[in-house]
């Protein structure tokens, strides 16, 4: 338990408020057509408010309790500074209080999980996760599906306390699986490791009451012992019917209301702009009794403009400055369409102090990876700093396989979005290069898109416009010698085989330029053969990139005597050529303005 989290670049607030928020998203009441709302309320108990808290939940016997923690884990500092004051009134005891409304609560069976209605032993009983995806292969977007909830990510609530304790409080439908209750109590602990005389315990506590089965010792208080405990503790105690659940983090001492404020903006301003009331999210806070002021991400000058590109998500075309991609990859000869990317370049007002202006710059350049309402990452590495400012929303496809290649890829904070991850490669053996292909895609129409909001020079000149003046010469394999791109390239010889450029250049394809050629391959009439076959390679290489750097090759589709071929960085097919004809070999590749490229083509004996 002591960083079960660990890997992260998240700060402890911030894993509690996405997996807070999500739990809460995720178990939406499907009969109720409100926003969910969910209200944060910190308070530090003292004098006879902390007595009457720490009674009521036995924390004298949890700091006796701690005399057998191993001196090792020092992970549990901070929870030894909160138990040395525990019997002392004076010093303040901080408490956070997490409580969602128009949400299922926690129902099911309590002492098992038979499936993801199992909610209560999800939560606050199993270690592993959960089962949402087991039982979802297929997405229903309408519905509360797939942010995940219950897993790992749930330990969130536990790393905020110093004592690694939470409440559990839920009001919820009664079924036979609950046994006809409709409401729990519990709390649990995750301690370090320790021996009492010959007994060895793992860490794990629960305050319940006693169950009677030795699997699982302790069990919920149910009902009205329930209420009675949690007004015990000077608690705000549920209504039945009013559904939903309460989550207490006692001795939460470094998490504060502002930063609580600033996560919810931070990560959730997609829901919490959206029009949608079974989409949309609510937010109250309350700090020492006192309702503050809600959220409002659009005043944060950081946050807008990735509001702005929210806003394009289903737009048919972009408004000026701004660029909208369906993007679409190839992973192992299939096409998918990941999702939508849109783009705007950023410019910073003026008439802000430099505070302002410090925050409104710490995500320029950056792209939001947004799903279903949770920024999952604001992604650095797609941008170049010393080109034009720009910022981006990409959003995945809400087909079932695709969004599930985006789920499955997540670590248990889904805060990235990871090729090479063993769940994903396990549920979709694709899913590594479609995610890979996807960021390259990304990457590059980030920085084109960068590249076009640079002014152009005085003479209005672009490097694309100088390419276009030249023609591209015949290359061999095996040939050392490049010709100039300036010169016009004759038909050359090469032992049997001959190739000429019949033409190439560069056009505009639905507003997209695209470099072409045409080349005429044979045998020279030196071939000591009429026919023969031969290897035949066609690719396109950059030269010089939107960032005037050295590129890789570019997919190119080329089309020959036996067929098509797409998306290929080098093609290569065999071809059968003749002395007294030459074959007709069409080659295309989607480019940028102002790349410069280079064509390659190069044929080889087939002995097959």
């Amino acid at each position: 338990m002591a960083d079960p989290l660990r890997g992260t670049n998240l700060t402890e607030t911030e894993v509690l408020v996405r997996e807070a928020v999500q739990n809460s998203l995720d178990e939406r009441r499907p009969d109720v057509d409100r926003p969910v709302r969910i209200r944060f309320d910190r308070r530090v108990l003292t004098g006879d408010e902390k007595m009457r808290f720490v009674t009521n939940l036995s924390m004298n016997e949890l700091s006796e309790r701690r005399k057998h923690f191993r001196l090792s884990h020092n992970w549990f500092a901070r929870g030894n500074e909160v138990l040395d004051a525990i019997d002392d009134p004076s010093v303040g005891l901080p408490i956070l209080s997490i409580s969602d409304f128009n949400t299922t609560g926690l129902g099911g069976r309590w002492n098992r999980r038979g499936s993801q209605n199992d909610r209560f032993f999800n939560l606050v009983l199993s270690i592993g996760g959960s089962l949402k995806w087991d039982e979802q292969e297929v997405i229903n977007t309408d519905a509360r599906s797939s942010l995940g909830s219950y897993g790992f990510g749930k330990m969130a609530f536990a790393m905020c306390s110093d004592i690694r304790t939470v409440i559990y409080y839920s009001t919820f439908t009664p079924d036979e699986h609950s046994a006809a209750v409709r409401c729990r109590a519990m709390a649990s602990g995750f301690l370090p490791p320790h021996s009492v005389e010959d007994i060895d315990y793992a860490g794990q506590a629960y305050f319940g009451i006693d169950s009677g089965e030795e699997r699982i010792p302790r069990k919920p208080l149910i009902e009205n012992e329930a209420h009675e405990w949690i007004r015990a503790l000077g608690l705000p105690s549920r209504r039945n019917e009013d559904t939903g659940t309460t989550v207490v983090i006692p001795a939460v001492g470094s998490t504060t209301m502002r930063q609580i404020v600033e996560n919810c903006e931070t990560w959730w301003w997609p829901r919490m702009r959206d029009q949608n009331p079974l989409q949309c999210v609510q937010f109250e806070f309350f700090d020492a009794g006192s309702r503050i002021a809600g959220c409002n991400p659009r005043s944060r000058p950081q946050l807008s403009p990735f509001m702005d590109c929210y806003k394009l998500s289903k737009a048919k075309r972009p408004g000026d400055g701004y660029e909208i991609h369906d993007v679409k990859v190839r992973p192992e000869g299939k096409h998918r369409t990941a999702g939508r990317l849109i783009m705007k370049a950023s410019k910073l007002p003026n008439d802000i102090d430099d505070d302002d202006n410090a925050e409104a710059q710490s995500l320029v350049n950056h792209v939001a990876f947004v799903r279903e309402g949770l920024v999952v990452k604001y992604e650095s590495g797609f941008a170049h700093e010393d080109k034009p400012p720009i910022v981006g929303v990409f959003m995945p496809d809400v087909k079932t396989e695709t969004l599930q290649a985006f789920v499955f890829s997540e670590p248990p904070t889904h805060d990235d979005w990871i090729e090479n991850s063993d769940r994903l490669r396990d549920k979709h053996p694709w899913g590594g290069e479609f995610l890979r292909l996807t960021k390259n895609r990304l990457r590059n129409l980030t920085r084109d898109f960068q590249t076009r909001q640079t002014p152009l020079p005085p003479d209005g000149l672009t490097n694309a416009a100088a390419f276009l003046r030249k023609t591209l010469g015949d290359l061999f394999r095996t040939s050392t010698r490049r010709t100039p791109l300036p010169t016009p390239a004759p038909v050359q010889r090469r032992r049997a085989f001959t190739i000429s450029t019949r033409e190439s250049g560069r056009r505009v394809i639905e507003t997209r330029p695209e470099d072409f050629a045409i080349f005429r391959i044979g045998l020279s009439e030196h071939a000591p053969v009429e026919s023969a076959l031969a290897t035949v390679t066609v690719s396109l290489r950059a030269l010089a990139d939107a960032d005037a750097t050295p590129a890789d090759h570019i997919p190119c589709e080329v089309a020959g005597p036996n067929g098509l071929h797409r998306g290929q960085e080098r093609a290569a097919f065999t071809v059968k050529l003749h002395r007294d004809r030459e074959i007709e070999i069409k080659a295309s590749a989607r480019v940028h303005e102002c790349w410069k490229t280079q064509w390659e083509i190069s044929v080889d004996k087939n002995d097959a």
